[in-house]
């Protein structure tokens, strides 16, 4: 697929994963009038807007669940199928790239668990997001992309931020929330696309209690400028706090629910002495 307008600017190593993988939309098919099915440009091919109420599609939804175990299961948050029918395909919508599977090895398709003779699309990467009661506001429920096992088969580096991206824009989201780990490698994802609010920061209603419940704001620019291959590195900060202090978050949270101080991370995790830190301004910037 030749790339166009907006897309024709991003890093080149955005547009090489684009060259060889097609985007694909799985929805209730009564969702699509509220997509944008060209997002940048970049058509999904009527034959990868996929319904999910379609039985013959059985193979490519185990696919799907199985990108997901391959990427969480190691940390212990697979989804079992019907998580992703309830909370995310019926009321949302799935975004993600794929290769067909006649264009890859035999052993990337045991992996996946398909049919050696499998030709149908093998997802990649998927963006899962759901509508809010909030007119306009949207929640994160999943991302994930399958760089962890298929790095010695593809150079897919950063296609995590751009099925994010590109996802984005196709649910035409402007408003989002998101929960993630302090400690989660996806920060360097989220953040790389825009700031993040702190709504809570220790979280005993998920199953992991250091979560924090985000808030991002994304514009064109923003998902653009996310593509343009330079790491989005804050330039000003009010203090680093360093993931790994096993109080720092209740301690956030006591400040957050007392209404005394909000709390915004304003860019990528800093690295140092073999720490992980985050750059934080008070209030919601």
């Amino acid at each position: 697929m030749t790339l166009t307008g907006d897309l024709e600017k991003i890093h080149s190593k955005y547009q090489s994963i684009l060259a060889v993988t097609e985007p694909y939309l799985l929805t209730y098919p009564g969702n699509l009038d509220h997509m944008n099915l060209k997002p940048f440009g970049h058509e999904i091919p009527r034959e990868n807007i996929i319904s999910c109420i379609d039985s013959t599609r059985k193979d490519f939804f185990n696919a799907l669940q199985m990108l997901d175990k391959l990427s969480f299961g190691p940390v212990g948050m697979p989804m079992e199928k019907w998580v992703f029918f309830d909370c995310g395909e019926m009321v949302g919508a799935i975004y993600g790239l794929a290769v067909r599977g006649d264009k890859l090895d035999a052993a990337i398709l045991k992996q996946y668990s398909l049919p050696a003779d499998y030709t149908d699309l093998v997802p990649v990467s998927m963006y899962i997001a759901i509508p809010m009661a909030k007119p306009g506001a949207w929640f994160g429920h999943n991302l994930c992309s399958a760089n962890s096992f298929l790095a010695e088969h593809y150079n897919f580096s950063g296609l995590a931020v751009l099925t994010k991206a590109l996802g984005v824009k196709t649910m035409n989201i402007h408003e989002a929330f998101g929960a993630t780990q302090w400690e989660s490698g996806s920060l360097n994802i989220h953040l790389q696309l825009a700031n993040m609010e702190v709504h809570s920061s220790y979280t005993p209603a998920h199953s992991f209690e250091k979560t924090m419940t985000y808030r991002s704001h994304y514009t064109d620019e923003k998902l653009l400028t996310a593509l343009s291959g330079t790491p989005r590195v804050a330039e000003e900060f009010d203090f680093l706090v360093d993931v790994s202090d096993p109080e720092f978050y209740k301690n956030m949270q006591k400040k957050i629910e007392a209404k005394e101080e909000d709390y915004t991370i304003v860019g990528r995790p800093v690295y140092q002495d073999g720490k992980t830190f985050l750059p934080l301004k008070k209030g919601h910037i």
